[in-house]
């Protein structure tokens, strides 16, 4: 399999929020929708800064707004992070 190709294995510290999952089969390359919405709804700063690293700004908007599987608490959070992103204001600014 050439290198470029390769399918990175999740970062061991998310094992905890894929309790009931095959941790060791999942891959952002593979289930980059189901990973984002498990961080979105129950990961910390940590967590999140490593999705965003990864995740595409599209899928994110689209797994926020579209997504059947976050929280009403997460999803609304995360609308009023993107709202304040389109604005343009930071987290500095509230």
């Amino acid at each position: 399999m050439p290198e470029s190709a390769k399918i990175v294995p999740l970062p061991d510290e998310l094992r905890r929020y894929f309790w009931d999952v095959r941790f060791g089969d999942l891959s952002v390359e593979k289930y980059p929708r189901f990973i984002a919405e498990r961080i979105l709804n129950y990961g910390d700063m940590k967590e999140v800064k490593w999705l965003l690293s990864w995740l595409d700004r599209n899928l994110l908007e689209d797994v926020v707004y579209n997504s059947r599987n976050l929280n009403a608490k997460s999803r609304n959070f995360w609308k009023l992070v993107l709202t304040d992103y389109h604005k343009g204001i930071t987290c500095n600014e509230h």
